[in-house]
């Protein structure tokens, strides 16, 4: 008599508790897998910022408060051999949106001399280079819109601003951006913007960011303090931060989301550990005699306590498999779109969280059954028989 087959008859022995307890399993462990899922895109988003070593230097105050244009030019000199930064790109918020939509799009006005070198991470080619310096209605948007919305490279989009002047702008998509964090921008000129803003006689020449790009990760601590000195004291006090403070900040201002993920995957894993143990206990009160019959007739106490501890492996990790394959699949095919988190759009399910959730599900198992094994362990085969007869 193998361990498997003790296991697939201990299954089968009560078939709706088996399924309750897998379901109960499998629904928090879908939950998990999702938060887990996300907490590891916005990781990656975390990474990728670092990598870029791009520097946000904007007002101290507030980021709606914004600051001149002619301070890039003040920034630049900070660094007149270029050892310590690459380029300086302005940008302003013009929070676009569809005609007849309400979806509002991470839309902003860009520099058009140094924005491609500033995201050079974006992967414009050459050609949509040239296209974006020849063109000043051109455009660049995340996959989000364009899916939304049907538009292709060359097509003419009109946009509206949810800010003053409330203007109406027409563009040139010149690139469609696939990485879903980048999913929900629209970058485009701003001597575009501004032109219209003079023909609406609104005050112009003043942008709500500098993203500088830095040469290197000392470069880029180096000319944050220096940035901040320089503006000391003066009417436009800047706050520079990394893009990746700067994201953080960006994000936690809709709500911690990366804590509360956090925060309900360890619920998840509390309740999954109570329905365990329960189950666990149950069923050991419920096998008392079955287990003191294979001591009585030569198992080793190891064996059941083997038997015990894997069964309730088993049944933990079945109800994982049953809630994390679902949820895999629909992820996959059924990627969450319209996500609106910043620039983030949409998310998939990760495979670092199905490995994390089977191995969560596996270690709660185990301990969840640790208790019922040891007692086991220590079953007196004499007492047992006499207790349940």
């Amino acid at each position: 008599m193998t361990i498997t087959y003790v296991l697939m008859q201990n299954l089968r022995r009560n078939p709706l508790r088996a399924v309750l307890t897998a379901t109960a399993f499998a629904l928090p462990m879908a939950v998990f897998v999702a938060a887990i899922s996300l907490v590891v895109l916005l990781a990656k988003v975390s990474i990728a910022s670092q990598k870029e070593l791009r520097l946000g230097v904007r007002h101290k105050v507030s980021l709606i408060n914004m600051v001149p244009e002619g301070m890039r030019r003040k920034i630049e000199e900070l660094d007149p051999d270029h050892d310590l930064l690459r380029a300086v790109c302005g940008m302003r918020w013009f929070g676009g949106k569809v005609p007849g939509t309400q979806n509002t799009l991470t839309s902003l006005a860009a520099d058009a001399d140094t924005f491609p070198i500033v995201y050079s991470d974006l992967g414009l080619t050459e050609k949509e280079t040239a296209k974006w310096h020849s063109d000043r209605l051109a455009c660049v948007a995340g996959s989000a819109p364009v899916e939304q919305y049907g538009w292709k490279v060359g097509d003419r989009i009109t946009l509206e601003s949810t800010v003053p002047p409330y203007m109406s702008l027409e563009f040139h998509l010149v690139k469609v951006l696939t990485a879903a964090e980048r999913g929900n921008v629209f970058y485009f000129r701003r001597d575009y913007l501004e032109e219209a803003l003079k023909s609406a006689n609104v005050p112009s020449n003043r942008v709500n960011i500098f993203w500088v790009k830095c040469a290197s990760a000392q470069g880029l601590h180096d000319l944050q303090n220096r940035i901040d000195a320089a503006f000391a004291n003066t009417p436009d006090e800047t706050k520079s931060e990394d893009e990746n403070a700067f994201m953080a900040n960006f994000t936690q201002a809709s709500g911690n989301i990366p804590g509360l993920m956090q925060a309900m995957a360890v619920v998840v894993v509390f309740i999954v550990a109570l329905v365990a143990g329960n189950t666990m206990m149950m069923s050991f009160r419920e096998r008392s005699r079955e287990l003191a019959t294979f001591k009585a007739i030569g198992f080793q106490s190891g064996r059941i306590f083997a038997i015990v501890l894997a069964e309730s492996a088993l049944l933990a990790l079945l109800g994982a498999l049953a809630g994390v394959i679902p949820t895999a699949l629909v992820l996959t095919y059924f990627p969450v779109k319209n996500l609106r988190m910043g620039p983030i759009s949409s998310f998939d399910v990760s495979p670092i969280a199905i490995a994390v959730s089977l191995i969560i599900a596996l270690l709660v198992g185990l301990a969840a059954g640790l208790w019922p094994a040891y007692q086991a362990l220590r079953l007196r085969t004499v007492d047992a028989l006499r207790k349940v007869a």
